[in-house]
């Protein structure tokens, strides 16, 4: 009996172990997704900016200046946009070089998710196993 109560507390640990992974995962998951959410963004509020400047419009947007703060300027030039390359580097691209950046990074995060959700479906379907192997090792349950 004392060897059932050792297996069950190694499936409990391995069990706790694999939420644990899972539930760090889903974090990460949280911020790709938050990620990809401000691609999507970024690129509408390129082609906004370009259409109203390609109206003729002066495109009035918000510009943030310091601890949450903001200001109000038009965009004399929306045609050139500075994108943020990783690892502290930007470049100057067009509107539409800078779209077709932040597609491509959305694409990478798109698979990067995918790939984690594939991982998380394993976290849980081991969680489900051990689970399992735990109801058959509890006492009256064989």
């Amino acid at each position: 009996m004392a060897e059932v109560s050792e297996d069950i507390r190694n499936l409990a640990a391995r069990h706790q172990e694999f939420q644990r992974q899972a539930e760090a995962l889903k974090q990460e998951m949280s911020m790709v997704q938050a990620s990809v959410s401000s691609c999507d963004q970024t690129i509408v509020t390129i082609n906004e900016l370009k259409a109203a400047s390609e109206a003729g419009k002066a495109a009035e947007t918000m510009v943030p200046v310091g601890f949450g703060s903001y200001v109000y300027a038009e965009v004399k030039n929306a045609n050139r946009v500075i994108v943020n390359l990783g690892a502290g580097f930007s470049a100057e691209e067009t509107a539409e070089e800078a779209i077709e950046t932040l597609n491509r990074r959305k694409e990478q995060l798109t698979k990067i998710f995918e790939q984690m959700n594939a991982s998380l479906t394993q976290f849980v379907q081991g969680m489900q196993t051990l689970e399992a192997e735990a109801a058959k090792l509890q006492p009256g349950q064989a």
